[in-house]
């Protein structure tokens, strides 16, 4: 094959035509495309986008003094991770909870009265507050959920019930949990507004909210939502992040249909969070409290008896004063006393926080040891710090299970720092011991010195110290519940709702009719011309001169115009059709190209049968006689002879009766209503044809035939088929190869350029036969000339 330089250039024009030429596929593709962009626009929801802000704040509260009471000795304040935050407003349990605050059990639909819907349920619109009816749910009951109950409005009173669903659950919504799977439901019912419906799937009523109004839509249905539905449509759908790296600015968004549950979803999920914090602080606040009630409530009955036994003991010993309360034993008595409670609660507070953590593996929090009188920085280090790994869990819980790595390591922090914490009160608690055991031996020391005093001034000076070391006890704790009570009471939390949900955007951000219509157009100019692409590259055909050039380096000599199939003289029947223009250019281009030589034997073959090579043997010669020149016409294919569609030689005597039977030459030679146009047909069809055309009396009748006439013309075999051409082609003075428009396959050619390139073929040139002119870009300017050829 002929190789080109130029073979990947784009002849744009060239395609611009072929474009052109079939602009019934663009039609029809973009209207195609316009009609489905209309069908999509019309039946997608339309989904509108909703945005909020929160502040994080960095976890202060309001009150100073609270803050002095709460905040760990020697504790630095590590702050919040918003990663965490942000998983704990996206978790379940959180939109499931900011739900739980919302009406959204029942959702309402209706299919418009549209062109569309009348094919099928296309477009769907949802309904919040303006539906026709509303749905109250009896929710004792189970309810048959997340299945469409289309109601029929029959009249003002009556409606009719319709549930037809495969498969269905049943589920509770006092507790938010399915409690039944049910298969094939199908019911119609026919029921009044306003009065309550019970069966085993449903439990409502309901009602119409104005009945004056017009039902124009073609159905209306609601779905009853179950609790797992919901959050996870809205999980779906809700999104949260930063507004910058490494702030704590939150920006919450949405999308949904219904503007209106989507601002007040985003709403309560913000209050919801806000206040889910702030009941976390009170209720650290509220056992801080708890603790110190249980503390003051045991030492009020000891400060009552404590006053008691002293005032008995006064009256019964007439008692009225004892100046021994200033000696300073019994101030160091009542120092080490003191000293010993102290001892004591720190002990208790010990033993209560190990029974707690050592009966409870999911321990999170216990009082503060600050809160508890208790100064302890590296134990108050361990509860902040079990503190946080549980939230970082329970944050990671969101999204991931309990098989994930990083909860199995959070997981083994958290034991660790358990067990840190139960070696770290042990130590403790043994500790606390060996001190007062130390204070009790002073004690006993000091009670040993006092015992010298006389017993009446001894034991009031004991029950005096006594009451007093209770009374500073009370005194202490009251002080200490003071300060809880006021840190509740001033507890604030450091969330905020910046901005409150609000539209984003002018309009839907899922359909843009604009932008639609303006791609679908574009796709219905894409697809045909992609189709044309692949078409042409797909096609192996000869589509033109430039093509025919590119896969062959024979020299091209015209191309005959498309006719009918009635147009097979149209040389002589039609002398002023394309048809007959393009035969007459074929004639002058031959005998321009041949004037050099003294050619008169014209052969005419092909690749293969049907690209028109006899048509265009016997329209050339036709051509060739009406310019004036003596022509014969000979018919060598005696396989498949086909000039009894041209010439009445019907059961004629031909070149096989010549050759075969030795008929004398002037009676196979029959003359043709063309004027210097005689013609020798096949004849009857022989056994062996080659044999035949291998005689040498075949040479002698061409020899013979040129002296008689101008030119001689051979219709011969294809080429690619018989071995007859070879044979003939030593007689030929020039040969005319034809291939048919988008019909002879490139492959076809490579026999043919195999012998050219070989130079066993000389002087053949190449025809395009039946090239339809305003089909082509090459000869489309053609089609503009058919004027001339009336």
């Amino acid at each position: 094959m002929k190789k080109q330089n130029k073979e990947h250039e784009i002849d744009l024009r060239s395609w611009l035509f072929k474009f052109r030429s079939r602009w019934y596929l663009f039609l029809a593709f973009t209207l195609i495309s316009l009609a489905a962009a209309y069908v999509y626009v019309k039946s997608s929801t339309k989904v509108y986008a909703f945005k909020s802000t929160l502040l994080l704040g960095d976890q202060q509260t309001g009150s100073k003094k609270a803050q002095e009471l709460l905040n760990l000795l020697d504790v630095q304040n590590k702050g919040i991770k918003v990663e965490d935050e942000i998983g704990i407003l996206t978790s379940a349990d959180m939109v499931r909870n900011t739900l739980k605050r919302l009406d959204f059990s029942v959702s309402y639909y209706k299919v418009p009265d549209h062109w569309l819907n009348k094919i099928s349920d296309m477009i769907v619109e949802e309904q919040y507050d303006n539906a026709p009816f509303e749905v109250k749910l009896d929710t004792s009951s189970l309810q048959l959920v997340d299945v469409p109950l289309e109601v029929n409005v029959l009249n003002d009173k009556q409606y009719e019930l319709r549930v037809k669903t495969e498969n269905g659950v049943l589920y509770d919504f006092h507790t938010h949990s399915t409690k039944e799977y049910v298969t094939d439901v199908n019911f119609t019912k026919v029921l009044e507004f306003g009065k309550p419906y019970k069966d085993k799937y449903i439990n409502l009523t309901v009602n119409r909210i104005n009945p004056e109004d017009k039902i124009e839509a073609r159905k209306h249905y609601f779905v009853l939502n179950s609790m797992d539905s919901q959050v996870g449509q809205h999980l779906g759908s809700l999104s949260i992040r930063p507004i910058e790296r490494e702030s704590r600015v939150l920006e919450l968004s949405t999308k949904g249909a219904i503007p209106e549950k989507e601002i007040l979803f985003l709403n309560t999920l913000m209050e919801t969070y806000v206040s889910r914090d702030l009941e976390e602080k009170n209720q650290n606040g509220q056992k801080t409290l708890e603790f110190i009630d249980n503390q003051i409530a045991h030492l009020s009955d000891s400060l009552r008896q404590s006053k008691q036994a002293l005032s008995s003991f006064r009256s019964s010993n007439r008692i009225a004063n004892l100046d021994v309360q200033s000696n300073i034993s019994y101030e160091k008595l009542s120092q080490l006393e003191m000293e010993k409670s102290k001892l004591t609660t720190e002990k208790q507070y010990y033993v209560t926080v190990l029974n707690q953590i050592e009966d409870d593996e999911n321990f999170t929090q216990a009082v503060s040891p600050a809160v508890a009188g208790v100064q302890n920085p590296n134990l108050a280090n361990l509860f902040t710090e079990l503190s946080r790994l549980n939230q970082q869990k329970a944050s990671y819980s969101v999204s991931a299970t309990k098989d994930n790595p990083r909860i199995q390591v959070i997981d083994s922090e958290i034991k660790s720092t358990r067990n840190a914490i139960i070696a770290n009160i042990k130590n403790l608690v043994r500790s606390t011991d060996i001190s007062i055991a130390n204070v009790g031996k002073r004690i006993d020391q000091l009670e040993a010195g006092i015992a010298k005093v006389p017993e009446n001034e001894r034991r009031m000076m004991d029950l005096q110290g006594q009451a007093e070391f209770i009374n500073k006890k009370y005194d202490f704790l009251m002080e200490k519940r003071a300060e809880a009570a006021i840190s509740l009471a001033t507890n604030t939390t450091d969330k905020k709702v910046v901005d409150r949900a609000a539209p984003w955007g002018s309009g839907p951000v899922n359909v843009k009719p604009n932008m639609i219509f303006m791609l679908a157009f574009i796709i219905g100019l894409i697809i045909p011309a992609a189709l044309i692409v692949v078409i042409d590259n797909v096609d192996n055909t000869i589509q033109g001169k430039n093509d025919l050039n590119n896969v062959t380096n024979i020299p091209f000599l015209g191309v005959i115009a498309h006719g009918t199939k009635a147009d097979k003289l149209a040389v002589k029947n039609s002398p002023r059709s394309a048809i007959a223009e393009s035969f007459r250019s074929i004639r002058i281009n031959l005998q321009y190209l041949m004037s050099e030589t003294s050619f008169q034997v014209i052969g005419v073959t092909s690749s293969v049968s049907g690209e028109g090579k006899t048509f265009t043997s016997v329209n050339l010669s036709s051509e060739l006689a009406m310019s004036g020149k003596r022509t014969i016409l000979i018919e060598s294919d005696m396989r498949k002879p086909t000039f009894g569609k041209y010439f009445n030689v019907h059961n004629a005597a031909g070149l096989s009766s010549y050759l075969g039977q030795g008929l004398p030459l002037d009676e196979v030679i029959q003359k043709t209503d063309i004027e210097n146009l005689d013609v020798i047909s096949c004849g009857p069809i022989p056994e062996n044809a080659i044999k035949l055309l291998e005689q040498k009396k075949m040479g002698d009748l061409i020899a013979t035939l040129k002296e008689q006439y101008d030119y001689v013309v051979i219709d011969t075999p294809p080429i690619g088929f018989v071995a007859e051409f070879f044979v003939l082609k030593k007689h030929m003075d020039t040969n005319l190869y034809v291939v048919k428009h988008k019909y002879t396959s490139k492959e076809m050619l490579t026999q043919v350029n195999e012998l050219y390139a070989a130079k066993k073929l000389k002087n053949i040139y190449m025809v395009i036969n039946d090239l339809n002119y305003s089909n082509t870009y090459e000869y489309g300017y053609k089609k503009d000339a058919s004027y001339y050829y009336v």
